[in-house]
């Protein structure tokens, strides 16, 4: 029953405008989906597969949900990136994770990384669950017991995660934030924070669809902001200085609010592409 949920929910656009609370009822307790995984999960969970294109680990937590870590096979610690993927409304950790096939999302990115998807809100009633990055690596380093990436950490947010991402823009080992339709808040933060007020290298890629009006008054204070009308058809079709770009703006034409993470097209091709 809440399998069937959960999948008719998935369908449903991250904004939740025209949806009802997505809340299931436990023992007369409503509950979303990111609170359910909240409460039925223990630390004493823990799941490894070694796969032919990599490893994908899940362990559990008595307060904060599952977490989802997934390396490739060719995963070297040295260079590598560390991306955290936070899923948006209607969803759970594991039920982006695996109705969005974000494994193989990230296996055909071919970076060499290793991403983690934390549980986080999936409804506007919902406290941001991981308060602390910082408390969230320790967890995966505890857990997952792999040698953790020596590079910088990207943060990649899908329409309500903002709520998430800005609560970490403090962390000094966020290099880059992507927002994958994301922009419905907390504009401020990010202008600081890619404007570097705390002398920080930051980087910012906004790619917007339903929130694309509201990027374009975001961005009439970022002149200096590279624009792009849609999304490249190839993975290298970003240029280097696009790549690079301390506030790319991306509008999406060929791919809805969902699609963006569920098409398979775009998540890899950013991950490729950015620098």
């Amino acid at each position: 029953m809440q399998l069937l949920l959960l999948l008719a929910l998935a369908a449903q656009p991250d904004g939740g405008v025209d949806g009802g609370l997505p809340y299931f009822v436990d023992a007369g307790v409503p509950l979303t989906p990111a609170m359910d995984a909240v409460a039925h999960t223990t630390k004493r969970e823990l799941v490894k597969q070694l796969l032919d294109d990599g490893q994908h680990i899940r362990f559990g937590t008595d307060d904060k949900g599952p977490v989802n870590v997934w390396r490739p096979a060719t995963y070297k610690a040295e260079g590598a990136i560390l991306i955290v993927y936070v899923h948006g409304f209607y969803n759970s950790a594991d039920s982006a994770f695996l109705e969005h096939h974000l494994s193989e999302q990230f296996r055909d990115s071919g970076r060499n990384a290793m991403f983690v998807v934390p549980e986080a809100p999936s409804w506007r009633t919902d406290d941001v669950i991981w308060k602390d990055l910082d408390e969230l690596l320790d967890a995966v380093e505890k857990n997952a017991k792999v040698p953790m990436p020596k590079g910088p950490v990207w943060v990649i947010a899908h329409s309500g995660a903002y709520r998430t991402a800005a609560s970490w823009l403090k962390n000094p080992k966020i290099e880059r934030v992507v927002l994958l339709d994301a922009l419905y808040s907390a504009d401020d933060d990010f202008r600081e924070w890619v404007n570097g007020a705390d002398g920080g290298t930051h980087r910012l890629t906004v790619v917007g669809y339903d929130t694309a009006q509201r990027v374009e008054w975001f961005l009439r204070r970022q002149p200096t902001a590279v624009r792009l009308d849609d999304l490249p058809f190839l993975y290298d079709g970003l240029r280097p200085s696009q790549a690079a770009a301390t506030l790319l703006y991306v509008q999406s034409e060929r791919f809805g609010h969902m699609e963006l993470v569920t098409s398979g097209r775009v998540l890899p091709l950013l991950i490729h592409s950015l620098k």
